[in-house]
C-alpha cells in the first residue's frame, strides 16, 4: 500500500510502504457455514474462537497506520501521549484459547509420528501415507485433499471428524500461513499441542519487527493483530463516523489516552506472565523467529495501573533472531518457559486502568525523541479539563470524567439507532397497510 499522507519532516519521521499477503480462504469460509447451531457450540468448545479469523475484515489501512507507530526498541505501538502493546493475555481472550503452563511449541519433529497425526485429524493410516506430501522444504497435505476429505464428512453429518479438518485448515491457512493451498507439518503440529497462543504473539511480533521500515510484505497472522487492534479504538463518536479508510493516519492521530478503550477485559484477567526464567520479559518462539515481548508496558490494557516508568531490565530486548540461526540461544528461551512468573493485583495493584504521571511523562519524553509519524491534529472527543480540583488524583479524574462522555454518546448513538429502526418499522407497516389495500 503506497503512502498517500504528506509529512513534514521537521516534526515527523518517516513512513515506509507496505503491503499484507493474505492467501484467498473463500472456499475455507464457504466450508465454515456448515458449522451451525450445537455444533458451532462444540466446535467452540473444541478448538476456542478460532472460526473468527475467517470472518475478521480487514482494514488494510488501519493495519498500515498501526505499524508506522512501531517501536523497534520497546516491541510496542508508542502513539502521542500512551503505548498499545499486543499481549499474550489479550490474544487469549480474543481466541478464547487458554495459554497453557508449559514450554510453548519449538519446532517441527524431522520423523513425525504418522498414527499421531491420523488419530488427531480422524483419517486412515492409509489416507495419510497416500497424501503426506513434499513442499518448500517441508511436508504436509494439499489443502485439496483436506476439503474434499471435510465435505464428504460434513454430508455425512459426521461433525466430530469435520470440526477437526475444518480446524486444521484454518491453523495452516490462516493462523500460521506458510505455503500457499499447503498445511504443513509446523500447522499440524501446532493444531496437535492446542496452545497456539504464545506461537501466534511471537509470529505477530517477529512479523512486525523483520519487516518494519523495509518495503515488502507483511504477513503472518493478520486478523488477530487487526481484532487486537480494534478492541481499543472507540466504538462510538467521531473515530467510528469518520468512514474514509484513508483518513486512518488522522483518525488515530486525533485520538489521546483517554479515548482508548483501555479495561473491557479487566474481568477476565486476573494474572498476567510477565517474565520467563532469567530474562526480565517474556521470550516468544514463533515459526520464523524467536523474540522477545515487554509485557509492563502493557499492562493498563489488561486493567492494571501503570504507576511508574518500566525498569530498563523490563524492556530490555533480550532476545531476536531467525529461527534456526542461534541452537543455544533458543535453548535458553527453551528452557525459561519452564519458569513462568506470573503477576497479580498483589503486586500489580488496583485494576482501574489508569497511568500515572511518571509514566505519561516517559512515554512524552520517548516521543520527542522518536517523533511521530504523521502530524498532529485535533482531539476528536472531548477532553478533561486541565484544572482539576486538589482532593482528587488526576489520573482518575480524567478517568471518571472520560467514562462520563463516552456514556453521553452512547446515549445519543443509541438514540439515533432506535430512530432509524422505528422510522423503518414505520416504512414496513406503511408498506403492509398499501398491499392489505391493494389486494381488497
Amino acid at each position: 500500500m503506497a503512502n498517500s499522507v504528506t509529512v513534514n519532516k521537521k516534526t515527523t519521521k518517516h513512513t515506509f510502504s507496505c503491503s499484507f499477503y493474505r492467501e484467498d480462504i473463500t472456499p475455507l469460509v464457504r466450508l465454515s457455514t456448515r458449522v451451525t447451531g450445537q455444533n458451532l457450540d462444540e466446535f467452540r468448545k473444541t478448538y476456542g474462537h478460532i472460526l473468527l479469523m475467517l470472518t475478521t475484515r480487514i482494514d488494510e489501512w488501519g493495519l498500515y497506520t498501526l505499524l508506522q507507530f512501531y517501536d523497534s526498541e520497546l516491541r510496542c505501538f508508542t502513539f502521542q501521549d500512551y503505548q498499545l502493546a499486543p499481549t499474550l493475555e489479550e490474544y487469549a481472550h480474543i481466541l478464547q484459547i487458554k495459554v497453557q503452563p508449559k514450554v510453548p511449541f519449538v519446532c517441527a519433529p524431522e520423523k513425525p509420528k504418522m498414527d499421531r497425526i491420523a488419530g488427531a485429524l480422524y483419517l486412515s493410516m492409509k489416507d495419510v501415507k497416500d497424501n503426506w506430501k513434499p513442499n518448500g522444504g517441508t511436508h504436509g497435505f494439499y489443502v485439496k485433499f483436506l476439503m474434499r476429505e471435510a465435505e464428504t464428512l460434513a454430508d455425512k453429518e459426521k461433525w466430530k471428524e469435520f470440526n477437526a479438518l475444518l480446524a486444521v485448515m484454518i491453523y495452516g491457512l490462516v493462523m500460521f500461513p506458510n505455503i500457499p493451498n499447503f498445511v504443513d507439518l509446523t500447522a499440524i503440529c501446532l493444531f496437535m499441542d492446542q496452545n497456539p497462543v504464545p506461537t501466534l504473539l511471537a509470529d505477530t511480533y517477529y512479523a512486525i519487527h523483520s519487516r518494519y521500515g523495509k518495503k515488502g510484505s507483511v504477513g503472518g497472522c493478520l486478523p488477530i493483530l487487526y481484532e487486537w487492534f480494534s478492541s481499543h479504538l472507540p466504538k462510538s463518536g467521531a473515530f467510528v463516523t469518520t468512514r474514509d479508510s484513508q483518513k486512518w493516519p488522522q483518525r488515530i492521530m486525533g485520538l489521546t489516552a483517554n479515548d482508548i478503550v483501555w479495561y473491557h477485559l479487566r474481568t477476565d484477567i486476573e494474572q498476567v506472565i510477565t517474565r520467563c526464567g532469567s530474562f526480565g520479559n517474556v521470550p516468544l518462539i514463533g515459526t520464523k523467529g524467536v523474540i522477545n515481548y515487554n509485557p509492563k508496558l502493557a499492562l493498563r490494557q489488561l486493567g492494571f495501573v501503570l504507576k511508574d516508568k518500566p525498569l530498563d531490565k523490563e524492556i530490555f530486548e533480550s532476545v531476536c533472531f531467525e529461527k534456526g540461526t542461534d541452537p543455544e540461544g533458543l535453548e535458553k528461551v527453551r528452557s525459561a518457559w519452564n519458569k513462568i512468573h506470573t503477576e497479580d493485583r498483589t503486586t500489580l495493584g488496583g485494576k482501574n486502568a489508569i497511568a500515572k504521571k511518571a509514566y505519561t511523562e516517559w512515554v512524552e519524553e520517548r516521543v520527542k525523541e522518536r517523533l511521530l509519524p504523521f502530524p498532529k491534529v485535533s482531539p476528536l472527543y472531548e477532553q478533561p479539563p486541565e484544572i482539576l480540583t486538589a482532593t482528587v488524583p488526576a489520573e482518575e479524574y480524567n478517568q471518571v470524567h472520560v467514562e462520563n462522555i463516552r456514556l453521553r454518546e452512547k446515549g445519543e448513538d443509541a438514540k439515533i439507532k432506535y430512530f432509524l429502526v422505528d422510522q423503518k418499522r414505520a416504512e414496513l407497516a406503511h408498506e403492509v397497510h398499501q398491499m392489505v389495500f391493494l389486494s381488497d
